[in-house]
């Protein structure tokens, strides 16, 4: 049966897009999963991944005015297995993604996810956010941007708390017991400047190992140094982003099926280094 992750958070700015569009869909296709993104938003139009083959042609744009919103959902269920990731608008676009998806049904199983930062000021519209879905064993905390995971308590130390500085627990007040983990990386903005996504620009490293590559990149740039570091260069942060998505997979891997269908199939993406 097909389930519904919905990425949702009043505030702007927390990692909405990184995760709807970067995190999930490399996770979903790592596990060999196919899925279809709705963009529900009235401003944003997420355009800038055309050049992707783990997204393709599967997003579907929307605006909350939209009354047929929930049916489209409902539809997509009914005819597919394919799973769906909401990226919902932040403010009043958030909060009415929320009443939609709610009004969709208890048949299909809902996932929520509310990517935070670590801004206290950003921290009360997670809260509020949370509040408002109200499904507590199946929301979850997104914990985006973090530098080093060892010192991930004082840097999200809003969210932990810390009683040397008088700073209460949230985790602690709501009683989660599980949040997820996104580190900070600018290989999610580099895959962007090529439109496309962080899942992609692994691949180009996974399809091909690094010896292969040498004189593949030899062979066809021997004539043209700067195209030969270019090239060289869009490989080692290939092997990043490889390192990079390797990190979140240890993290996200356990909310997904206990025994997944792991794919074998690599997306080729030897265009992407021309």
């Amino acid at each position: 049966m097909s389930k519904i992750y919905v990425v949702v958070n009043t505030k702007g700015g927390v990692g909405k897009s990184t995760l709807s569009w970067h995190v999930l869909p490399a996770l979903l296709n790592h596990l060999g999963k196919s899925f279809k993104i709705f963009e529900v938003d009235n401003n944003n139009v997420s355009n800038i991944y055309e050049q992707s083959d783990i997204i393709k042609d599967n997003t579907k744009n929307l605006k909350t005015h939209d009354k047929n919103i929930a049916a489209e959902i409902i539809f997509e269920t009914l005819t597919s297995t394919d799973d769906i990731i909401i990226d919902s608008g932040g403010g009043d676009d958030a909060l009415q993604v929320i009443d939609i998806v709610k009004s969709v049904g208890q048949d299909v199983e809902v996932r929520w996810l509310i990517p935070i930062n670590q801004n206290l000021a950003q921290l009360k519209n997670a809260i509020d956010t949370y509040q408002k879905i109200d499904d507590q064993s199946n929301t979850f905390f997104v914990l985006n941007g973090y530098r080093d995971l060892s010192q991930i308590e004082n840097e999200f130390v809003f969210y932990f708390g810390n009683s040397n500085m008088n700073l209460q627990s949230i985790r602690s007040s709501l009683n989660i017991q599980t949040e997820f983990k996104v580190p900070f990386s600018n290989l999610f903005e580099l895959a962007e400047l090529q439109n496309y996504t962080i899942g992609d620009l692994a691949c180009i490293a996974r399809e091909l190992p690094k010896e292969k590559a040498k004189a593949f990149f030899f062979e066809k740039f021997s004539s043209n140094r700067s195209q030969f570091l270019k090239a060289w260069n869009d490989y080692q942060n290939s092997e990043l982003a490889g390192i990079v998505l390797e990190r979140i997979f240890a993290d996200f891997l356990p909310f997904f099926d206990e025994n997944p269908q792991i794919s074998t199939n690599v997306s080729k993406k030897s265009t992407k280094v021309n």
